[in-house]
């Protein structure tokens, strides 16, 4: 008996290994080893992501603050002057006189030589008061050059606010077109749809102003709205009807309420549309603002 005893112990042993050796893994196993491992990937994936876009999206607003900071110039009430950036372009202001109306726009004290230095494809400033907006723009030989390409001509997803290539140079189109991105950090044109959630900005101040080096122009917005790209917002149209319709679209789609009703469309004046995406990067939703001319004076700093 001893014998059989000492003989089975390790049959036993042996045959318990073989098991182990042999067993099969269930979906159970490979899910409690892959989930956690996943869920890492996916969080270093995501953290990488974030800092990348956040280190780019800071490169890209540091440049434009340089910019501004160096070649444009903004004077407050008091006398004082501050840079761009720094969200006073609703202080101090110019007067002039347009078709025996008088107006005031923000005072600024634009180096156009430095920035036509700085980029030959320089076009202008825009400044919109109510969202704290005031960039250089570019001329675009194709709607592409600038995409991911800042005004220093350093690469960054940021870009540059573009003039469109179809339109005339000079603000000589009916309607003139300005692109730029809609950035999540509130860059370029990503505050524009801060009208939809907070109307009372451009209720309060409806006017956006272009400075070239020897005219300022000054629009008033009339409508904004989401639409889709290559929607009629972006075809051109021609003659008085042409015209007329197009502003109908524009009054129809508007998500603009508080418009004051004020413009004197029957004189047809020439119109600026602002474009940025909508929604998720890469979608095809567009969020157009559109504004009628409604004074040009010569710019004196």
């Amino acid at each position: 008996m001893n014998n059989i005893k000492e003989d089975d112990e390790p049959f036993v042993r042996r045959e318990d290994l073989h098991r182990k050796k042999k067993k099969k893994r269930t979906i159970g196993d490979i899910l409690f080893y892959a989930v956690p491992i996943l869920a890492l990937t996916v969080v270093i994936s995501c953290g990488t992501m974030f800092i990348r876009d956040f280190l780019e999206y800071k490169a890209g607003e540091d440049a434009y603050n340089t910019i501004e900071e160096k070649y444009i110039m903004v004077y407050t009430d008091d006398g004082s002057s501050d840079n761009a950036s720094g969200g006073k372009t609703d202080g101090g202001s110019g007067a002039g006189e347009a078709a025996g109306e008088t107006w005031e726009y923000p005072a600024l004290d634009i180096d156009f030589a430095g920035l036509t230095a700085l980029n030959p494809d320089f076009a202008g400033v825009i400044v919109i008061p109510s969202l704290n907006i005031t960039y250089p723009m570019v001329y675009s030989e194709d709607n592409v050059d600038y995409l991911h390409v800042t005004f220093d001509k350093q690469s960054n997803s940021a870009g540059s606010i573009f003039y469109d290539a179809l339109s005339p140079h000079d603000f000589l189109s009916k309607n003139t077109f300005i692109f730029g991105h809609n950035m999540k950090n509130g860059t370029m044109f990503g505050k524009l749809k801060w009208f939809l959630s907070k109307p009372e900005l451009c209720a309060a101040n409806p006017y956006i102003y272009i400075y070239t080096e020897d005219k300022v122009r000054r629009y008033e917005i009339f409508s904004y709205y989401k639409t889709q790209e290559g929607s009629k917002t972006y075809e051109d149209f021609e003659g008085e009807d042409g015209y007329d319709d197009y502003v109908a679209m524009c009054m129809k789609l508007s998500q603009f309420s508080a418009y004051a009703d004020d413009i004197d469309f029957t004189k047809r004046p020439d119109l600026l549309t602002l474009s940025t995406c909508s929604g998720p990067a890469g979608g095809s939703t567009r969020f157009p603002v559109h504004a009628a001319l409604t004074g040009v004076q010569r710019y004196q700093a």
